[in-house]
């Protein structure tokens, strides 16, 4: 996740923000940046395999739209969850939680 948010935030005037929290069940890490943020027909489709939103990015920032997806896959092998809130222009929040163990 804080590898796509480097990627799409601007590299003088860019936050990134991590954090890591506990509820009774779940652990959840946020990750969290003020970049150029997911338009909203994009959103459904990030943690698709091979997806790239902004094909004119492979070039530049390399990559082949695999990152999200396995991330996605680890999280829920563990029998978490992966959740994301984005608005063009104003940056993105990946949510990602786990189950802690009793």
């Amino acid at each position: 996740m804080k590898e796509q948010c480097v990627q799409h935030t601007d590299p003088l005037s860019g936050m990134i923000k991590v954090s890591l929290a506990a509820s009774e069940r779940f652990a959840e890490l946020a990750v969290q940046d003020n970049g150029s943020g997911i338009s909203e027909e994009n959103l459904p489709l990030i943690f698709d395999r091979f997806y790239r939103a902004d094909v004119s990015r492979t070039r530049r920032t390399g990559g082949a739209g695999l990152g999200l997806s396995i991330t996605k896959s680890i999280v829920e092998a563990h029998g978490g969850g992966i959740e994301v809130e984005s608005q063009p222009g104003t940056g993105t929040i990946f949510r990602g939680y786990l189950p802690l163990s009793e």
